[in-house]
């Protein structure tokens, strides 16, 4: 079988490919990533197994490769490739879920830590008067894994009310109180989103909720670009000087173009995707995606016996 790494996954992924079952396939690995839509049909030609990450790859790209049995998405999230259209072709997909918890929830309490301390408007030159970790409420929006990972990150802040909404109430979370979102957007000092994308979260905060949200309110996003109506956010920010936006995700993937409207804000801190994106994540996610590789070359080999 033909197996293409269509990038090296930040890592040096042939020290991960140990396992005697991977001399028996051909295996090609670039070297760098590309977004060229041409450049990766030419990548996957005849490959059976692709193995990616965020990249974009649509209807377009994938069927131009007759021979694909199976796509292995080095992400979490699975928006940025066409579900509907790989299962009506009965090519298998596989993800990395939860390889980076630990990385995601780290940022969205840098970003709470920051938001307090008004990073926003600090310079050498201009001194700033903050906020402590103390006497707030902290709102979440989606209680997955990362928002329980960064749940346990608050842990040691002892003086602060932490609200949240999900599908269903966490019999597991003690100390947190189970409310609506309008709870969480009218009375929380900072919300935090943590909900997939899909088509009922698309424009989740919108005008109503925007109108319900605290002027002097932080709103974090480290989930997903889609979830924050970007004209009602950008209103929102030019009427109330006081209102804060922290996001790392956006409608498209970075680099960000330099007329993009959000850079303009000065209550508007923004990071170039990289909540999953540390030393350890990236190792983590290699393993998980080869030990899944792994398993399906060895289910294939005893299947075909």
């Amino acid at each position: 079988m033909k197996i293409v790494f269509l990038e090296p996954l930040e890592v040096d992924i042939k020290s991960f490919l140990v396992h005697p079952k991977f001399k028996e396939h051909e295996i090609i690995i670039y070297d760098e990533r590309t977004n060229d839509k041409q450049g990766i049909i030419k990548r996957i030609k005849n490959a059976d197994i692709i193995i990616s990450d965020n990249t974009p790859l649509d209807e377009e790209i994938l069927s131009s490769d007759k021979k694909l049995r199976a796509l292995f998405i080095a992400f979490t999230g699975l928006d940025h490739i066409p579900l509907d259209y790989l299962e009506k072709n009965n090519i298998e997909v596989y993800n990395a879920a939860g390889y980076s918890t630990d990385a995601t929830s780290q940022l969205t309490l840098m970003f709470i830590l920051m938001g307090l301390r008004k990073f926003n408007e600090l310079s050498y030159k201009n001194k700033v008067i903050g906020r402590e970790l103390k006497n707030l409420k902290i709102g979440f929006i989606g209680m997955g894994k990362i928002a329980q990972a960064t749940l346990k990150l608050l842990a040691p802040f002892k003086d602060i009310e932490i609200l949240y909404n999900a599908t269903h109430e966490h019999d597991e979370i003690h100390g947190c109180r189970f409310v609506d979102r309008k709870t969480i957007y009218e009375e929380c000092d900072i919300i935090s989103l943590h909900v997939p994308a899909n088509e009922e979260t698309k424009n989740l905060v919108s005008k109503k909720e925007f109108a319900m949200i605290r002027d002097d309110a932080i709103l974090i996003n480290t989930a997903r670009g889609s979830l924050v109506n970007k004209r009602y956010l950008v209103e929102k920010l030019n009427n109330c000087p006081n209102f804060l936006y922290m996001s790392d995700v956006f409608e498209k993937e970075p680099p960000l173009d330099d007329k993009y409207e959000l850079i303009k804000h000065q209550n508007v801190v923004i990071t170039p995707h990289v909540g999953f994106y540390t030393k350890e994540a990236m190792n983590k996610r290699a393993q998980i995606i080869v030990d899944k590789l792994t398993s399906y070359l060895l289910f294939l080999r005893w299947f075909n016996r």
